[in-house]
């Protein structure tokens, strides 16, 4: 679980800025809180366009991608996806920073570093195995490290770093059990979908788990999904062409990939004809919102179940808003087995003191050429029985566009 996570220098992030899980004292929809902590099991951040909501959930990939295979880079390197806030001198500069508090196994973790388009500048873990802080690395200036436990076997780890590399991915590819866990929360334990689509996995586990496939047919055929009553996924071989995506020196290209044979697989939805006899329609055949809606509910799932943290960009996207409430309402069920979402989104329908607690709302705002802010509704002089929309709607707590209209006189 996720107790708060700060981004600093990237993209159209200037100044730090921190989404906390943490709850504060309201008795409010205790139902939206994970116990025994007392975590959000969600949060929801609005803002115009271009106020910087998106920079945020890429920080998080760009932690997320650089924890996984920073091990992986050869010496010379870029760093790859780095870009730091562009509108001030000083900030080109500077490093972008990255912090991420967590729950795992029952311990707390802090874990964060900097860097800039070529090193790492710090890095950091720590964790409360007994409830008291304890250091298991400590990274300042790049190659001076400070170890307070198995020195030994860490100052081995030391002498195969690179510049380039994080400590926590070299350590755990190496062995050092301290550094596993806290690499694995993050590689493991976080789903990010900004862009691509998690379709192919969900077709994936609707062929292996039928518990799954009644799952999705049951909320398809409650919400209405022009007829859906059945899904039926077939596993062929076939031949696949396709492109792999390298990083090299820090340029991205994507290299042609050999013909191979690989299992595919092809979903039909099931609809029934006046007659009553079954009719069969392609994932092409329906619209955009079945596959999305389709596409998000195997990773939520799965989410909800293994207990992961969700970053997802505009959850709304091609959804009606009664299932984009629908998927924030599952992680106030019983399913969700220690379960977080963090999503950005534009559909004020689901700012409702019924849906979510002034905690759990974010709002982004940034004026033209400047940095991005952001702010908790309880920062501002409101009520948890406020109309959370109207406030949002009418300006009170920012992150609305301003439309000059003089374009249509």
């Amino acid at each position: 679980m996720i107790i708060e996570i700060s981004i600093e220098n990237y993209l159209s992030i200037k100044d730090k800025v921190t989404i906390s899980m943490e709850s504060s004292a309201s008795k409010k929809l205790l139902q939206n809180l994970l116990e025994p902590n007392k975590l959000l099991k969600t949060a929801v951040i609005y803002g115009a366009n271009a106020s910087g909501k998106s920079n945020l959930i890429k920080g998080v990939f760009f932690m997320y991608n650089l924890v996984k295979n920073s091990h992986m880079f050869n010496i010379d390197m870029k760093i790859p996806l780095r870009s730091p806030f562009k509108l001030d001198e000083d900030s080109l500069n500077k490093p972008s920073r990255f912090e991420i508090l967590f729950i795992y196994k029952d311990i707390n973790y802090k874990y964060g570093f900097s860097c800039n388009d070529d090193k790492i500048i710090d890095e950091y873990l720590f964790y409360w195995p007994n409830g008291r802080e304890s250091q298991i690395f400590n990274r300042t200036k790049t190659k001076e490290f400070d170890f307070t436990i198995d020195k030994k076997q860490q100052d081995l780890i030391k002498s195969q770093m690179n510049d380039n590399v994080l400590y926590l991915s070299r350590a755990t590819q190496l062995g050092y059990d301290k550094t596993k866990e806290a690499y694995e929360f993050i590689v493991k334990n976080v789903a990010i979908n900004y862009g691509p689509s998690w379709v192919d996995f969900t077709i994936k586990r609707l062929h292996e788990d039928p518990k799954l496939k009644d799952k999705i047919i049951d909320i398809l055929k409650k919400a209405d999904f022009g007829g859906i009553s059945d899904l039926e996924v077939i596993k062929k071989k076939g031949k696949v062409q396709g492109f792999e995506f390298k990083i090299d020196k820090g340029e991205t290209t994507f290299v042609p990939i050999k013909e191979k044979e690989e299992d595919i697989y092809d979903i039909q939805f099931q609809h029934k004809t006046k007659n009553g006899k079954p009719a069969y329609f392609s994932m092409s055949e329906e619209s955009n919102g079945t596959g999305k809606t389709l596409s998000m509910l195997g990773p939520i799932f799965d989410i909800l179940e293994s207990g992961k943290t969700a970053f997802i960009d505009e959850l709304e996207l091609n959804l009606h808003r009664e299932i984009t409430k629908l998927i924030v309402k599952l992680f106030y069920s019983k399913m969700n087995k220690g379960a977080q979402l963090i999503f950005t989104t534009h559909d004020t329908s689901l700012l409702s003191n019924e849906i979510f607690r002034r905690d759990q709302i974010y709002i982004c705002s940034k004026e033209p050429n400047s940095n991005t802010l952001v702010k908790s509704y309880l920062d501002y002089d409101l009520r948890e029985t406020s109309d959370f929309e109207k406030a949002y709607i009418n300006g009170r707590v920012g992150g609305i566009p301003f439309i000059d209209e003089s374009i249509l006189e």
